[in-house]
């Protein structure tokens, strides 16, 4: 009996990462530091995990709070599904770090930590990127938060 409930808990358990939301359809982007956050916006198709489509760099003044919502202000044409962000450690004349945020389903970490690099490309302050995913619907608004 002990190994039917088991089987039965993994199985549910594995059901519930599967029906996770590989892409989401808006994003909202929260910049909670004092320093000017870089990132690149990429995705998909609807549902797809992909990088098929990509933003220009995006920076995101201190304090600040972008509502994106659906995909055309970032990837132009139609909407398309958002997976996730590369972050740049600060501007891109300065460095060419960086790490990569996104949906976790797609295999993407769902946090990153960085010294970010101002734009006389001296340290700023420590920062850590997080992404909180779609996660029942790709029709769903992901976010991304910049922190101390």
């Amino acid at each position: 009996m002990k190994k039917l409930f088991l089987s039965l808990m993994i199985m549910l358990a594995s059901l519930a990462t599967f029906a996770q939301a590989p892409s989401a359809y808006s994003l909202v982007v929260y910049n909670q530091t004092k320093c000017t956050q870089y990132f690149v916006v990429f995705g998909d198709e609807f549902c797809v995990c992909g990088s098929t489509y990509s933003s220009t760099i995006i920076a995101i003044p201190p304090s600040a709070t972008f509502t994106y919502p659906n995909s055309v202000p970032l990837f132009g044409g139609t909407p398309k599904g958002i997976v996730g962000a590369k972050i740049l450690d600060g501007t891109p004349g300065c460095t060419p770090n960086g790490g990569t945020v996104g949906q976790n389903v797609c295999g993407l970490p769902l946090s990153y930590g960085f010294m970010n690099i101002s734009g006389n490309c001296t340290p700023c302050a420590q920062t850590k990127a997080t992404w909180y995913p779609a996660v029942q619907s790709c029709q769903e608004t992901a976010k991304l938060v910049f922190t101390p």
